[in-house]
């Protein structure tokens, strides 16, 4: 038996990516094993959207051809938004590693592993991305029995001028409404409860079709699918929040009341310098909570942006009081090569950079923990992930309001569940981020 290991940095989108692959090295014979030691085989998918993302990807790559050596490595691969961003340069400064593919071949491991095998010597794959995403049918769920990730659309379109993603991604691809439907039947048929739906920018799905009412209309034959119990909306850019996706989000049944809306700043010079639009975002955001009450909300904030003032900094610290968030990820801005930012004078110093982010996350902190605060003794449909990561005497699960990985956790002190259930739990304590509760005897699955 051939053992192969993959590893997979960065995004959700990079993980589906990862998902494929596991699906075609599987269907060439491989056994998957998390022992990177023990494989004949590793490829490590990378991220390259920031450089200490590329050294990190580069660190794993490293730590991985001492395998060559140490363990049972005869060939390692690099793919994904690295190789994207460097291409031919990754030849000469990576000889350990044996094959390269970008994110435009990522698609196509068997056929380059295939290949290689067969004596061609050809390293990289590369070119544009212009494929569409793959089908659903040929990936394998890395993310539990209950919970996974959809990709409705690959690409981005957009122009932030601080973002490197639509040369490592390409331009906006939507994938057909069927092949969505499609996948999401099989992923309820296997057992998952939860689709969490992922682009770069899924509110401009359909817009490369000429069709601004995609979104709406796929998430409401989404809603009909049988077995599915939450269905979550990531990456949504305010200015494509529209009257009709929000009575949808409303009205429909499993679709839970959650948005994560990278809004990056308030002040409109720093909007319009990003790129970004400069709309009435507090006025997008009354809308979205008067539309779908009791809707959790989170961001991303970028400080330290060429040209960021104090007064403007200012403002945005008093924005996030004002409205609220429920949860935000908050980011010192990163030169990245390639960009138009990246030409831009007026940058703040590095010190400067990171104590308006501490401000910003010092605040979120003390706003999360105090709407936390507001659910003790309430009790919540509760999505039970499995034993807690950190001692296996307790449980972790998740509310409607927290999506995986980035939003806290429910840690349930007493009663037994399976993961997948959806049980009523008692909240009992709130900290900063995560909560407690107990499971009670009453059944939220539909």
């Amino acid at each position: 038996m051939k053992y192969a290991s993959l590893l997979s940095l960065g995004c959700a989108k990079n993980l589906v990516d990862s998902e494929q692959m596991v699906k075609q090295l599987l269907d060439l014979g491989y056994r998957m094993t998390e022992e990177a030691a023990d494989a004949e085989l590793i490829v490590v998918n990378t991220c390259g959207f920031l450089e200490s993302a590329v050294q990190e990807a580069i660190e794993t790559i490293l730590e991985a051809a001492r395998y060559k050596t140490s363990g049972k490595c005869r060939m390692l691969v690099a793919a994904g938004c690295m190789v994207q961003r460097y291409g031919k340069k990754l030849l000469k400064e990576l000889p350990e590693v044996d094959l390269f593919l970008g994110t435009s071949h990522c698609h196509a491991l068997e056929a380059a592993l295939e290949s290689k095998l067969a004596g061609n010597q050809r390293r990289l794959w590369i070119a544009r991305p212009v494929q569409l995403p793959g089908g659903g049918d040929g990936r394998v769920i890395s993310t539990g029995s209950h919970s996974a990730y959809l990709k409705i659309a690959e690409g981005c379109s957009n122009s932030c001028s601080f973002c490197i993603i639509p040369h490592l991604r390409g331009p906006l691809r939507s994938r057909p409404e069927a092949d969505i439907l499609a996948e999401a039947a099989r992923l309820a048929a296997d057992g998952i409860k939860e689709i969490n739906l992922i682009a770069q920018d899924t509110t401009a799905f359909g817009l490369d079709r000429n069709d601004p009412e995609a979104l709406p209309v796929l998430l409401e034959k989404l809603d009909g699918t049988p077995g599915l119990e939450w269905i979550r909306l990531l990456y949504s850019y305010p200015d494509r929040i529209t009257d009709r996706l929000l009575h949808t989000m409303a009205s429909a049944g499993k679709i839970v009341p959650y948005l994560d809306i990278p809004i990056q700043h308030c002040a409109p010079a720093v909007l319009k310098t990003m790129g970004r639009p400069d709309g009435p975002v507090e006025r997008i955001i009354d809308n979205i909570r008067s539309a779908v009450p009791g809707i959790s909300l989170r961001t991303s904030i970028m400080v330290g942006f060429p040209g960021e003032t104090r007064a403007e900094f200012k403002s945005l610290l008093d924005f996030m009081q004002r409205v609220e968030f429920d949860h935000a990820g908050v980011f010192a801005y990163s030169l990245e090569a390639g960009t138009r930012a990246a030409r831009l004078a007026g940058r703040p110093g590095k010190k400067t950079s990171e104590g308006r982010r501490k401000s910003i996350l010092d605040l979120q902190r003390e706003i999360s923990r105090r709407k936390l605060q507001r659910l003790v003794g309430q009790t919540l449909p509760v999505l039970i992930e499995g034993p807690h990561p950190e001692t296996d005497l307790l449980l972790a699960g998740r509310l409607s309001t927290q999506a995986p990985e980035v939003d806290g956790s429910v840690i349930i002190t007493a009663g037994l569940a399976q993961a997948g259930e959806i049980r009523a739990v008692q909240i009992t304590a709130a900290h900063d981020y995560d909560l407690e509760g107990t499971i009670l005897e009453i059944s939220y699955d539909r």
